[in-house]
């Protein structure tokens, strides 16, 4: 921990976040006052804290973090939920994101009255016709977020939520119109409309019909076209990930951007080259929705620039660190985000766990050397999110291994390919190469998936984990981590300890649910 402290001062806001979002979601004087009374406790420990009390001001500074993380999730909540009334109601909001087809419906995410409410419009030749921009009258009554009967073991409210929804209503089909809309809109709804015209962009060039929806997830994080099966097939050959932008996705296009301006500047106008760099990466997570998993991403990268500028050119774990810490301060509910949770373990696993993973074969050949390079990471990666994916998803992949080799080498060459599907849109016969190359690498990526999906015994299904087992999992992993690099009896003893618990738990687990 004293070698990480922006990641233990994170560990303590995230822990404040949870238990404001489990037993509080109220601010009081009295939590404010406490608040201040630490920092001001701090400021007195800097000033005055000797040798034999200095673990008071490293106490005041947890809690302190600990009330940030619980204040900011009060907030957070007080901005979200709304008391709508019973009666219906006239609304005028503006429609946030691309319109989602559903099997009977249409659902908007539109804001109104300062607060972002789903809306679902009957199947009709206008509500088809409806985009990101749009702005519409609409006469219905809003209902706070409530659960599915459907959805038993899923709070779908408290996701909603966490989501930013703050409401949801079915509009009957004479109760709404779409207003004339002459009006300034803001930027989230801009980098919306130019992903939505990317989109159609997509689908004029002649991509095919099964790798569109993939496509446009690939590059522009849009999954509303990914159907069941392919969302299936991605899932059971253990490469969903690359569906869902990423650190991976970003890191492709970061170091696409700085091999260009180093072909053109080498090394001048570095500081110029980084801060472009930054800022082209940051209208990139606009445009596609400044998804937490992007964001991360993009801060990452931020950082990994600033350090490269500053002589250090390696990835830590206080990096990562800083930017989950801006990320929950800006929006405490990103901690519940499936993607930022997996984004950050896998990131993590394989800063502590691809070193030890690689150093297990030596390898002299560099092709050799290059392969078992990738599959030391995606071994770090899948240990490190496997818990996580078992509880969100009930399942885990056998054939992971090959298949993130396979997608590792097609998913930069699609995104490569794109970007030279847009820059020669202009160019007639060099764009309709590009765009059957695309096709062609799209269309493999499918395939690879399908038949992944098809082997046997592709996956195996794990319906009981719960949540302690997976902080006793951690726990493990970690005390085989710190064995690995230290070799200490003791933590080897420690992970032992660990393992028998967690075995013990799920065993328990298991003879319960019998």
């Amino acid at each position: 921990m004293k070698t990480y402290p922006v990641f233990r001062l994170t560990i303590f806001m995230a822990a404040g976040i949870l238990f404001a979002n489990t037993f509080w979601t109220g601010i009081g004087v009295v939590q404010l006052v406490c608040l201040l009374l630490l920092l001001l406790g701090m400021g007195f420990g800097l000033k005055t804290s000797s040798y034999g009390t200095r673990w008071l001001f490293g106490a005041g500074a947890s809690c302190f973090m600990f009330l940030v993380g619980a204040i900011g999730t009060g907030i957070a909540w007080n901005k979200v939920k709304v008391d709508w009334g019973t009666e219906r109601k006239a609304y005028v909001g503006v429609i946030q994101e691309s319109v989602q087809e559903k099997p009977k419906t249409y659902q908007c995410k539109v804001s109104t009255s300062g607060k972002e409410v789903l809306i679902y419009l009957p199947k009709d030749s206008l509500s088809a016709s409806l985009n990101v921009g749009d702005e519409l009258f609409f006469y219905t009554r809003i209902d706070s977020p409530r659960n599915r009967e459907e959805l038993q073991t899923f709070d779908y409210a408290t996701f909603l939520y966490h989501e930013g929804v703050s409401g949801t209503a079915f509009v009957a089909a004479d109760a709404w119109k779409k207003l004339p809309n002459d009006k300034h809109v803001d930027w989230k709804i801009r980098a919306a409309q130019i992903r939505e015209r990317i989109l159609r962009k997509y689908e004029e060039w002649g991509m095919g019909a099964a790798q569109l929806p993939v496509l446009s997830a690939l590059t522009l994080g849009y999954q509303g076209d990914l159907d069941k099966e392919t969302r299936e097939a991605y899932s059971v050959a253990g490469i969903a990930h690359v569906l869902a932008l990423s650190g991976m996705h970003i890191g492709i296009i970061w170091l696409l951007l700085n091999g260009l301006f180093r072909l053109f500047l080498k090394n001048r106008l570095k500081w110029v080259k980084g801060m472009v760099v930054v800022g082209l990466l940051w209208i990139f997570a606009f445009v596609v929705g400044l998804e937490a998993s992007v964001v991360r991403a993009v801060i990452m990268c931020m950082l990994m620039e600033i350090s490269r500028l500053a002589g250090v050119r390696h990835l830590s774990m206080n990096t990562l660190s800083v930017a989950a810490f801006f990320m929950l301060l800006y929006n405490p509910f990103y901690l519940f985000d499936v993607g930022f949770q997996l984004s950050f373990v896998a990131v993590a696993s394989i800063l502590f766990l691809y070193p030890l993973i690689n150093a297990c074969l030596t390898v002299k050949n560099r092709v050799v050397k290059w392969i078992w390079g990738i599959l030391s990471v995606s071994i770090a990666a899948q240990l490190g999110t496997a818990p996580l994916v078992m509880y969100y998803f009930s399942n885990f992949s056998v054939y992971f291994l090959f298949a993130n080799l396979v997608a590792s080498v097609l998913v930069p060459l699609i995104i490569y390919g794109t970007v030279a599907m847009v820059l020669l849109s202009g160019i007639p016969g060099l764009h309709a190469y590009a765009v059957m190359i695309v096709n062609e690498l799209v269309g493999g990526l499918n395939g690879l998936a399908g038949w992944t999906s098809d082997l046997p015994y592709a996956t195996f299904s794990i319906s009981i984990i719960s949540p302690i087992e997976i902080g006793v999992f951690y726990l493990t992993l970690g005390w085989w981590v710190i064995y690995g690099r230290t070799k200490r009896r003791k933590c080897l003893i420690g992970g032992l300890v660990s393992l028998a618990c967690l075995l013990g738990i799920h065993l328990f687990l298991l003879i319960s649910f019998l």
